[in-house]
């Protein structure tokens, strides 16, 4: 079943802001190649982090929309996780 998913992603702040924006272009093509489609990219840039995640204190943050199938969810999750750029990140479901 196709839903609309909002993704906050944290970028590891040891590269550019380019770089970071190039980072975040790449998981976007994740998601349509594997059948979604984007409806906003809201890049909030480089912002102090609530409390130590990796010994980071701050991060490229990015909030993306976008329309994908459950199933898919999980298998971009995993993808994720193993990204050593990514230092955090969050699927959330929109109503």
């Amino acid at each position: 079943m196709i839903k609309d998913y909002e993704l906050m992603l944290i970028l590891n702040p040891n590269q550019s802001a380019d770089e970071a924006n190039a980072m975040n272009d790449s998981l976007v093509a994740l998601v349509t190649e594997n059948g979604g489609e984007i409806t906003k990219i809201d890049p909030w840039g480089k912002r102090m982090l609530a409390y130590p995640i990796n010994k980071f204190n701050e991060g490229y943050y990015y909030v993306d929309y976008f329309k994908l199938d459950s199933l898919l969810v999980k298998k971009l999750s995993a993808s994720f996780k193993i990204n050593e750029n990514i230092i955090r990140h969050q699927f959330v479901v929109k109503n």
